[in-house]
């Protein structure tokens, strides 16, 4: 809930961000229920991704970017913990990261 309206959210990178993070965790909870598959957060010490996601079989960890920056707090430290992991990079100016068009509209593979 906000007294402001979608232009200084979207104007704001800080609270793009916050908005971009909450549709693409929705986005994955709604998908989960459909599919089968869980959502949970990492975060050890000051070093986070942004969400995890496991199957039966598979594990994914996402890092949701809501402008052009770049930077994975967390990512290389989850991918040492689970080099079986997926990287996916929603959002942002990293090389190989699909949009959050793409991602939100179900075109990016969430397991391999």
């Amino acid at each position: 809930m906000s007294d402001r309206g979608p232009e200084e959210f979207l104007a704001r990178g800080d609270r793009r961000g916050h908005l971009v993070e909450s549709a693409v965790g929705a986005y994955l909870i709604a998908r989960s229920e459909c599919e089968g598959f869980e959502v949970m957060w990492w975060r050890e010490g000051n070093k986070e991704v942004d969400f995890v996601i496991r199957s039966e079989s598979a594990l994914t960890a996402i890092e949701v970017k809501g402008g052009a920056e770049s930077g994975q707090s967390g990512m290389a430290s989850f991918l040492d913990e689970h080099p079986e992991a997926k990287r996916l990079v929603v959002g942002g100016a990293d090389a190989g990261a699909c949009t959050v068009e793409e991602s939100l509209a179900g075109d990016v593979e969430l397991f391999y």
